[in-house]
Protein backbone atom coordinates (compact mmCIF):
# COMPACT_ATOMS: atom_id res chain seq x y z
CA UNK A 1 0.00 0.00 0.00
CA UNK A 2 1.29 3.43 -0.89
CA UNK A 3 1.34 6.50 1.30
CA UNK A 4 -1.96 8.33 1.65
CA UNK A 5 -1.59 11.30 3.95
CA UNK A 6 -5.04 12.44 5.00
CA UNK A 7 -8.46 11.10 5.86
CA UNK A 8 -10.40 14.22 4.79
CA UNK A 9 -11.54 13.80 1.23
CA UNK A 10 -11.78 10.80 -0.99
CA UNK A 11 -10.01 8.08 0.99
CA UNK A 12 -12.04 4.88 0.83
CA UNK A 13 -11.34 1.77 2.83
CA UNK A 14 -10.15 -0.96 0.56
CA UNK A 15 -6.77 -2.52 -0.11
CA UNK A 16 -4.98 -0.70 -2.91
CA UNK A 17 -2.53 -2.60 -5.01
CA UNK A 18 0.85 -0.92 -5.24
CA UNK A 19 0.15 0.15 -8.79
CA UNK A 20 -2.94 2.09 -7.74
CA UNK A 21 -0.99 4.92 -6.14
CA UNK A 22 2.46 4.64 -7.65
CA UNK A 23 4.16 5.55 -10.83
CA UNK A 24 3.56 9.29 -11.23
CA UNK A 25 6.59 11.44 -11.83
CA UNK A 26 6.98 14.68 -9.99
CA UNK A 27 8.34 17.81 -11.55
CA UNK A 28 9.71 19.33 -8.36
CA UNK A 29 12.24 16.66 -7.49
CA UNK A 30 15.04 19.00 -6.53
CA UNK A 31 14.34 19.13 -2.79
CA UNK A 32 14.83 16.13 -0.47
CA UNK A 33 11.19 16.33 0.62
CA UNK A 34 9.98 16.25 -2.98
CA UNK A 35 12.05 13.13 -3.61
CA UNK A 36 10.50 11.36 -0.62
CA UNK A 37 7.06 12.45 -1.81
CA UNK A 38 7.76 10.84 -5.18
CA UNK A 39 9.41 7.62 -4.01
CA UNK A 40 6.72 6.97 -1.36
CA UNK A 41 4.10 7.04 -4.11
CA UNK A 42 2.28 10.12 -2.83
CA UNK A 43 1.98 11.62 -6.30
CA UNK A 44 -0.12 8.73 -7.51
CA UNK A 45 -2.75 9.39 -4.84
CA UNK A 46 -2.73 13.14 -4.28
CA UNK A 47 -2.96 16.33 -6.27
CA UNK A 48 -0.26 18.85 -5.36
CA UNK A 49 0.92 21.48 -7.81
CA UNK A 50 4.47 21.81 -6.47
CA UNK A 51 5.08 18.11 -7.09
CA UNK A 52 3.25 18.05 -10.44
CA UNK A 53 1.08 15.43 -8.79
CA UNK A 54 -2.41 14.76 -10.11
CA UNK A 55 -3.57 11.76 -8.12
CA UNK A 56 -7.32 11.40 -7.55
CA UNK A 57 -7.49 8.65 -4.91
CA UNK A 58 -6.49 10.82 -1.96
CA UNK A 59 -7.52 14.42 -1.25
CA UNK A 60 -6.12 17.47 -2.99
CA UNK A 61 -3.33 18.71 -0.73
CA UNK A 62 -3.33 22.19 -2.28
CA UNK A 63 -6.93 22.52 -1.12
CA UNK A 64 -6.33 21.15 2.37
CA UNK A 65 -3.18 23.21 3.04
CA UNK A 66 -2.28 21.17 6.15
CA UNK A 67 0.24 22.43 8.67
CA UNK A 68 3.37 20.38 9.27
CA UNK A 69 2.32 19.03 12.67
CA UNK A 70 -0.81 17.54 11.13
CA UNK A 71 1.20 15.91 8.35
CA UNK A 72 3.77 14.54 10.80
CA UNK A 73 1.13 13.00 13.04
CA UNK A 74 -0.67 11.33 10.12
CA UNK A 75 2.52 9.94 8.56
CA UNK A 76 3.85 8.62 11.85
CA UNK A 77 0.68 7.12 13.31
CA UNK A 78 -1.40 6.34 10.24
CA UNK A 79 -5.08 5.52 10.60
CA UNK A 80 -8.15 6.03 8.43
CA UNK A 81 -7.08 3.61 5.75
CA UNK A 82 -3.36 4.27 5.77
CA UNK A 83 -0.53 2.47 7.57
CA UNK A 84 1.99 4.06 9.86
CA UNK A 85 5.18 5.00 8.05
CA UNK A 86 7.39 5.49 11.08
CA UNK A 87 9.05 2.13 10.35
CA UNK A 88 9.27 2.68 6.58
CA UNK A 89 10.64 6.20 6.52
CA UNK A 90 13.44 7.52 8.65
CA UNK A 91 12.86 10.42 11.01
CA UNK A 92 14.80 12.65 8.65
CA UNK A 93 12.69 11.55 5.66
CA UNK A 94 9.46 12.21 7.56
CA UNK A 95 10.72 15.66 8.48
CA UNK A 96 11.66 16.35 4.87
CA UNK A 97 8.42 15.21 3.26
CA UNK A 98 6.15 16.85 5.85
CA UNK A 99 8.02 20.14 5.57
CA UNK A 100 7.77 19.95 1.79
CA UNK A 101 4.00 19.33 1.84
CA UNK A 102 3.26 22.05 4.41
CA UNK A 103 5.42 24.72 2.79
CA UNK A 104 4.47 23.94 -0.80
CA UNK A 105 0.74 23.86 -0.21
CA UNK A 106 0.65 27.04 1.86
CA UNK A 107 2.61 28.94 -0.79
CA UNK A 108 0.51 27.64 -3.68
CA UNK A 109 -2.03 29.85 -5.36
CA UNK A 110 -4.64 27.11 -5.32
CA UNK A 111 -7.99 28.05 -3.84
CA UNK A 112 -10.02 25.84 -1.53
CA UNK A 113 -12.56 23.55 -3.14
CA UNK A 114 -15.80 25.25 -4.05
CA UNK A 115 -18.81 24.47 -6.15
CA UNK A 116 -19.86 25.88 -9.52
CA UNK A 117 -23.50 25.10 -10.36
CA UNK A 118 -24.65 24.15 -13.84
CA UNK A 119 -27.68 22.43 -15.38
CA UNK A 120 -26.62 18.80 -14.86
CA UNK A 121 -29.44 16.61 -13.51
CA UNK A 122 -29.55 13.19 -11.88
CA UNK A 123 -31.65 11.90 -14.79
CA UNK A 124 -28.97 12.95 -17.28
CA UNK A 125 -26.26 11.16 -15.29
CA UNK A 126 -28.09 7.83 -15.66
CA UNK A 127 -27.44 8.05 -19.38
CA UNK A 128 -24.04 9.74 -19.21
CA UNK A 129 -20.44 8.67 -18.72
CA UNK A 130 -19.30 12.19 -17.85
CA UNK A 131 -16.77 12.13 -14.98
CA UNK A 132 -18.22 13.21 -11.62
CA UNK A 133 -21.68 13.63 -13.16
CA UNK A 134 -23.57 12.58 -10.04
CA UNK A 135 -21.39 14.78 -7.85
CA UNK A 136 -22.36 17.78 -9.94
CA UNK A 137 -26.03 16.80 -10.20
CA UNK A 138 -26.60 16.35 -6.46
CA UNK A 139 -24.51 19.43 -5.80
CA UNK A 140 -26.83 21.38 -8.09
CA UNK A 141 -29.82 20.25 -6.04
CA UNK A 142 -28.13 21.35 -2.81
CA UNK A 143 -27.11 24.69 -4.30
CA UNK A 144 -30.57 25.47 -5.69
CA UNK A 145 -32.96 23.76 -3.25
CA UNK A 146 -30.89 23.11 -0.14
CA UNK A 147 -28.74 20.23 1.10
CA UNK A 148 -31.54 18.47 2.98
CA UNK A 149 -33.36 17.69 -0.24
CA UNK A 150 -30.16 16.54 -1.93
CA UNK A 151 -29.26 14.26 0.99
CA UNK A 152 -32.76 12.78 1.18
CA UNK A 153 -32.69 11.97 -2.55
CA UNK A 154 -29.19 10.60 -2.26
CA UNK A 155 -30.18 8.27 0.56
CA UNK A 156 -32.73 6.71 -1.80
CA UNK A 157 -30.68 6.73 -4.97
CA UNK A 158 -27.66 5.22 -3.20
CA UNK A 159 -29.59 1.96 -2.96
CA UNK A 160 -30.83 1.93 -6.55
CA UNK A 161 -28.08 3.40 -8.75
CA UNK A 162 -24.69 1.65 -8.98
CA UNK A 163 -23.00 4.86 -10.14
CA UNK A 164 -24.23 6.64 -7.04
CA UNK A 165 -23.43 3.81 -4.63
CA UNK A 166 -19.81 3.55 -5.75
CA UNK A 167 -19.14 7.27 -5.29
CA UNK A 168 -21.67 8.14 -2.59
CA UNK A 169 -19.26 9.50 -0.01
CA UNK A 170 -17.64 11.87 -2.47
CA UNK A 171 -21.02 12.96 -3.80
CA UNK A 172 -21.96 14.07 -0.30
CA UNK A 173 -18.69 16.05 -0.14
CA UNK A 174 -19.91 18.05 -3.13
CA UNK A 175 -23.32 18.43 -1.49
CA UNK A 176 -21.45 19.84 1.52
CA UNK A 177 -19.57 22.32 -0.66
CA UNK A 178 -22.78 23.38 -2.40
CA UNK A 179 -24.71 23.43 0.86
CA UNK A 180 -22.22 25.84 2.36
CA UNK A 181 -22.85 28.18 -0.58
CA UNK A 182 -26.62 27.73 -0.20
CA UNK A 183 -26.25 29.01 3.37
CA UNK A 184 -23.99 31.85 2.23
CA UNK A 185 -20.81 30.36 3.72
CA UNK A 186 -22.35 30.11 7.18
CA UNK A 187 -20.79 26.83 8.27
CA UNK A 188 -22.82 26.62 11.46
CA UNK A 189 -26.16 26.84 9.67
CA UNK A 190 -24.96 24.42 7.00
CA UNK A 191 -23.90 21.88 9.62
CA UNK A 192 -27.22 22.09 11.41
CA UNK A 193 -29.04 21.08 8.22
CA UNK A 194 -26.91 18.03 7.48
CA UNK A 195 -27.19 14.27 7.84
CA UNK A 196 -24.85 11.26 8.10
CA UNK A 197 -25.82 10.06 4.61
CA UNK A 198 -23.02 8.03 3.04
CA UNK A 199 -20.78 8.07 6.10
CA UNK A 200 -20.98 11.72 7.06
CA UNK A 201 -19.62 13.01 3.77
CA UNK A 202 -21.78 16.15 4.00
CA UNK A 203 -20.13 17.17 7.27
CA UNK A 204 -16.75 16.42 5.71
CA UNK A 205 -17.51 18.67 2.76
CA UNK A 206 -18.71 21.60 4.89
CA UNK A 207 -15.85 21.38 7.37
CA UNK A 208 -13.30 20.79 4.62
CA UNK A 209 -13.97 24.34 3.47
CA UNK A 210 -14.59 25.86 6.89
CA UNK A 211 -11.43 24.51 8.54
CA UNK A 212 -9.12 23.79 5.60
CA UNK A 213 -5.64 25.19 5.95
CA UNK A 214 -6.13 26.49 9.48
CA UNK A 215 -3.59 25.57 12.17
CA UNK A 216 -4.99 23.78 15.18
CA UNK A 217 -5.03 26.81 17.46
CA UNK A 218 -7.15 28.70 14.92
CA UNK A 219 -9.50 25.73 14.59
CA UNK A 220 -10.04 25.76 18.36
CA UNK A 221 -10.94 29.46 18.34
CA UNK A 222 -13.17 29.19 15.27
CA UNK A 223 -14.98 26.20 16.77
CA UNK A 224 -16.08 28.29 19.75
CA UNK A 225 -18.25 30.50 17.54
CA UNK A 226 -19.05 28.23 14.59
CA UNK A 227 -22.63 27.66 15.77
CA UNK A 228 -23.41 31.22 16.90
CA UNK A 229 -25.60 32.04 13.88
CA UNK A 230 -29.12 33.23 14.81
CA UNK A 231 -30.62 30.72 12.36
CA UNK A 232 -28.99 27.89 14.32
CA UNK A 233 -30.11 29.17 17.70
CA UNK A 234 -33.84 29.27 17.01
CA UNK A 235 -34.19 25.97 18.89
CA UNK A 236 -31.98 23.53 20.74
CA UNK A 237 -32.54 20.80 18.16
CA UNK A 238 -30.86 22.78 15.37
CA UNK A 239 -28.13 23.92 17.73
CA UNK A 240 -27.49 20.31 18.69
CA UNK A 241 -27.20 19.29 15.02
CA UNK A 242 -24.65 22.04 14.43
CA UNK A 243 -22.44 21.31 17.44
CA UNK A 244 -22.77 17.56 16.88
CA UNK A 245 -21.63 18.12 13.28
CA UNK A 246 -18.69 20.11 14.61
CA UNK A 247 -17.64 17.05 16.63
CA UNK A 248 -17.61 15.01 13.43
CA UNK A 249 -15.63 17.75 11.73
CA UNK A 250 -12.96 17.93 14.43
CA UNK A 251 -12.29 14.21 14.08
CA UNK A 252 -12.18 14.49 10.31
CA UNK A 253 -9.88 17.52 10.40
CA UNK A 254 -7.48 15.89 12.87
CA UNK A 255 -7.38 12.44 11.31
CA UNK A 256 -9.30 10.82 14.18
CA UNK A 257 -7.24 12.38 16.94
CA UNK A 258 -9.78 11.58 19.65
CA UNK A 259 -7.99 13.24 22.62
CA UNK A 260 -7.46 16.51 20.72
CA UNK A 261 -11.03 16.50 19.40
CA UNK A 262 -12.49 16.00 22.87
CA UNK A 263 -10.18 18.66 24.29
CA UNK A 264 -11.41 21.09 21.64
CA UNK A 265 -15.03 20.24 22.50
CA UNK A 266 -14.25 20.99 26.14
CA UNK A 267 -13.21 24.52 25.14
CA UNK A 268 -16.64 25.39 23.74
CA UNK A 269 -18.55 27.99 25.68
CA UNK A 270 -21.56 26.15 27.19
CA UNK A 271 -22.18 22.77 28.79
CA UNK A 272 -24.76 22.01 26.11
CA UNK A 273 -22.23 22.69 23.35
CA UNK A 274 -19.46 20.76 25.05
CA UNK A 275 -21.53 17.62 25.62
CA UNK A 276 -23.21 17.70 22.19
CA UNK A 277 -19.84 18.11 20.50
CA UNK A 278 -18.46 14.99 22.19
CA UNK A 279 -21.39 13.04 20.76
CA UNK A 280 -20.22 13.85 17.24
CA UNK A 281 -16.66 12.94 18.16
CA UNK A 282 -17.60 9.49 19.45
CA UNK A 283 -19.96 8.79 16.56
CA UNK A 284 -17.24 9.64 14.05
CA UNK A 285 -14.80 7.47 16.00
CA UNK A 286 -17.03 4.46 15.27
CA UNK A 287 -17.21 5.16 11.53
CA UNK A 288 -14.91 2.47 10.15
CA UNK A 289 -15.84 2.98 6.49
CA UNK A 290 -12.98 5.47 6.08
CA UNK A 291 -10.51 3.43 8.09
CA UNK A 292 -10.33 2.06 11.61
CA UNK A 293 -9.61 4.55 14.35
CA UNK A 294 -6.89 3.53 16.77
CA UNK A 295 -9.34 4.45 19.53
CA UNK A 296 -11.49 1.36 19.05
CA UNK A 297 -10.52 -2.18 19.99
CA UNK A 298 -11.20 -5.54 18.38
CA UNK A 299 -10.87 -7.24 21.77
CA UNK A 300 -12.79 -4.91 24.09
CA UNK A 301 -15.77 -3.22 22.37
CA UNK A 302 -16.33 -1.00 25.41
CA UNK A 303 -13.08 0.84 24.61
CA UNK A 304 -12.51 3.81 24.71
CA UNK A 305 -15.46 4.42 27.06
CA UNK A 306 -13.57 2.72 29.87
CA UNK A 307 -10.57 5.05 29.61
CA UNK A 308 -11.96 8.48 28.76
CA UNK A 309 -12.62 11.13 31.42
CA UNK A 310 -15.82 10.86 33.43
CA UNK A 311 -17.35 13.89 31.70
CA UNK A 312 -16.94 12.22 28.31
CA UNK A 313 -18.41 8.83 29.19
CA UNK A 314 -22.08 9.67 28.66
CA UNK A 315 -21.98 9.99 24.88
CA UNK A 316 -19.38 7.28 24.53
CA UNK A 317 -21.64 4.78 26.26
CA UNK A 318 -24.69 6.07 24.38
CA UNK A 319 -22.94 5.00 21.16
CA UNK A 320 -21.09 1.92 22.36
CA UNK A 321 -23.44 -0.84 21.22
CA UNK A 322 -22.87 0.17 17.61
CA UNK A 323 -19.34 -1.13 18.12
CA UNK A 324 -20.37 -4.12 20.24
CA UNK A 325 -22.85 -5.28 17.60
CA UNK A 326 -20.17 -5.20 14.93
CA UNK A 327 -17.98 -7.53 16.97
CA UNK A 328 -20.81 -9.86 18.03
CA UNK A 329 -22.21 -10.22 14.53
CA UNK A 330 -25.38 -8.40 15.64
CA UNK A 331 -26.06 -10.99 18.31
CA UNK A 332 -28.30 -9.10 20.71
CA UNK A 333 -27.89 -11.58 23.56
CA UNK A 334 -24.10 -11.25 23.43
CA UNK A 335 -24.44 -7.49 23.11
CA UNK A 336 -26.51 -7.39 26.29
CA UNK A 337 -23.84 -9.46 28.04
CA UNK A 338 -21.20 -6.89 27.07
CA UNK A 339 -23.38 -4.05 28.38
CA UNK A 340 -23.45 -5.77 31.75
CA UNK A 341 -19.65 -5.56 31.77
CA UNK A 342 -19.75 -1.77 31.56
CA UNK A 343 -18.19 0.28 34.32
CA UNK A 344 -20.18 0.78 37.48
CA UNK A 345 -22.76 3.49 36.91
CA UNK A 346 -22.78 3.11 33.12
CA UNK A 347 -24.61 -0.18 32.58
CA UNK A 348 -27.97 1.57 32.15
CA UNK A 349 -26.50 3.96 29.57
CA UNK A 350 -25.14 1.05 27.56
CA UNK A 351 -28.62 -0.49 27.44
CA UNK A 352 -30.03 2.86 26.30
CA UNK A 353 -27.52 2.63 23.46
CA UNK A 354 -28.85 -0.86 22.73
CA UNK A 355 -32.34 0.62 22.45
CA UNK A 356 -31.10 3.21 20.01
CA UNK A 357 -29.58 0.50 17.84
CA UNK A 358 -32.63 -1.73 18.24
CA UNK A 359 -34.91 0.95 16.80
CA UNK A 360 -32.82 1.43 13.68
CA UNK A 361 -32.15 -2.29 13.19
CA UNK A 362 -35.88 -3.02 13.38
CA UNK A 363 -36.65 -0.21 10.93
CA UNK A 364 -38.76 1.50 13.58
CA UNK A 365 -41.33 -1.28 13.73
CA UNK A 366 -42.41 -1.16 17.37
CA UNK A 367 -43.10 -4.88 17.80
CA UNK A 368 -39.65 -5.80 16.48
CA UNK A 369 -37.89 -3.13 18.54
CA UNK A 370 -39.52 -4.42 21.71
CA UNK A 371 -38.56 -7.97 20.79
CA UNK A 372 -34.91 -6.94 20.70
CA UNK A 373 -35.18 -5.04 23.99
CA UNK A 374 -36.43 -8.22 25.66
CA UNK A 375 -32.83 -9.48 25.43
CA UNK A 376 -31.88 -6.79 27.94
CA UNK A 377 -33.55 -8.74 30.75
CA UNK A 378 -33.74 -6.67 33.91
CA UNK A 379 -32.48 -3.66 31.91
CA UNK A 380 -35.33 -3.87 29.41
CA UNK A 381 -36.69 -0.55 30.65
CA UNK A 382 -33.45 1.25 29.75
CA UNK A 383 -33.48 -0.31 26.28
CA UNK A 384 -37.06 0.85 25.69
CA UNK A 385 -36.21 4.31 27.03
CA UNK A 386 -33.29 4.55 24.59
CA UNK A 387 -35.49 3.34 21.74
CA UNK A 388 -38.22 5.89 22.47
CA UNK A 389 -35.67 8.68 22.36
CA UNK A 390 -34.36 7.43 19.03
CA UNK A 391 -37.85 7.12 17.53
CA UNK A 392 -38.65 10.70 18.58
CA UNK A 393 -35.32 11.98 17.33
CA UNK A 394 -35.56 10.13 14.01
CA UNK A 395 -39.03 11.50 13.26
CA UNK A 396 -38.44 14.87 14.98
CA UNK A 397 -41.62 14.35 17.00
CA UNK A 398 -43.45 11.96 19.31
CA UNK A 399 -46.15 10.34 17.16
CA UNK A 400 -44.22 7.23 16.12
CA UNK A 401 -42.49 6.97 19.49
CA UNK A 402 -45.88 6.96 21.23
CA UNK A 403 -46.80 3.83 19.28
CA UNK A 404 -43.72 2.14 20.73
CA UNK A 405 -44.63 3.22 24.27
CA UNK A 406 -48.23 2.09 23.94
CA UNK A 407 -47.11 -1.37 22.81
CA UNK A 408 -44.44 -1.73 25.49
CA UNK A 409 -45.07 -3.61 28.77
CA UNK A 410 -47.31 -1.48 30.98
CA UNK A 411 -44.72 -1.22 33.76
CA UNK A 412 -42.29 0.55 31.39
CA UNK A 413 -44.65 2.97 29.66
CA UNK A 414 -44.08 5.91 31.98
CA UNK A 415 -40.31 5.72 31.49
CA UNK A 416 -40.84 5.31 27.75
CA UNK A 417 -42.87 8.54 27.61
CA UNK A 418 -40.22 10.27 29.68
CA UNK A 419 -37.77 9.36 26.92
CA UNK A 420 -40.05 10.97 24.34
CA UNK A 421 -40.19 14.06 26.53
CA UNK A 422 -36.41 14.51 26.47
CA UNK A 423 -36.51 14.89 22.68
CA UNK A 424 -39.64 17.05 22.60
CA UNK A 425 -37.92 19.29 25.13
CA UNK A 426 -34.96 19.66 22.79
CA UNK A 427 -37.09 20.38 19.73
CA UNK A 428 -39.26 22.93 21.54
CA UNK A 429 -37.48 25.68 23.43
CA UNK A 430 -40.32 27.19 25.48
CA UNK A 431 -42.49 25.60 28.15
CA UNK A 432 -45.90 26.10 26.44
CA UNK A 433 -44.59 24.48 23.25
CA UNK A 434 -43.08 21.58 25.19
CA UNK A 435 -46.29 21.02 27.11
CA UNK A 436 -48.35 21.13 23.93
CA UNK A 437 -46.06 18.63 22.22
CA UNK A 438 -46.33 16.21 25.14
CA UNK A 439 -50.10 16.60 25.39
CA UNK A 440 -50.48 15.87 21.67
CA UNK A 441 -48.96 12.38 21.82
CA UNK A 442 -49.19 11.27 25.45
CA UNK A 443 -52.14 9.62 27.23
CA UNK A 444 -53.25 11.67 30.22
CA UNK A 445 -51.94 9.21 32.81
CA UNK A 446 -48.38 9.48 31.41
CA UNK A 447 -48.21 13.21 30.75
CA UNK A 448 -46.33 13.84 33.97
CA UNK A 449 -43.62 11.47 32.71
CA UNK A 450 -43.37 13.29 29.39
CA UNK A 451 -43.27 16.67 31.18
CA UNK A 452 -40.44 15.43 33.38
CA UNK A 453 -38.43 14.36 30.35
CA UNK A 454 -39.08 17.71 28.67
CA UNK A 455 -37.95 19.60 31.81
CA UNK A 456 -41.38 21.15 32.39
CA UNK A 457 -41.69 22.18 36.02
Amino acid sequence: MKLRLFSVGVILVFALAASACGGSKTGAASSPGAKVFATAGCAGCHTMKAANAKGQIGPNLDELKPDQSTVVRQVRTGGNGMPSFKERLSGNQISQVTSFVAEATHSSASTFPTFKPDNTTVAECQQSSKPFCYRQAFGNIAYKEGPQKALALLATDDRTMPGVHADCHQITHWVGHAGLLYYKNDAGTALSHGAMTCNSGYYHGVLQLALAGLPRDRVVKKSQHLCDAPAVNTDDFLLYQCVHGLGHGLMIYSGDDLPWSLKTCHKLLTDFDRISCTGGVFMQNLDTTMGVSKYISSKNPLYPCNIVAERDKVYCYLMVTSRILTLTGFNWQKTAAWCRKSEQGWVATCFQSMGRDASGSSRYIAKNTLGICAYAGKNEDECIYGASRDYANNYAGGKEAAVLCNESPKRYRGYCYEGIGTILGAINRFTPERKGACDKVTPRRYRGDCYRGAAIT
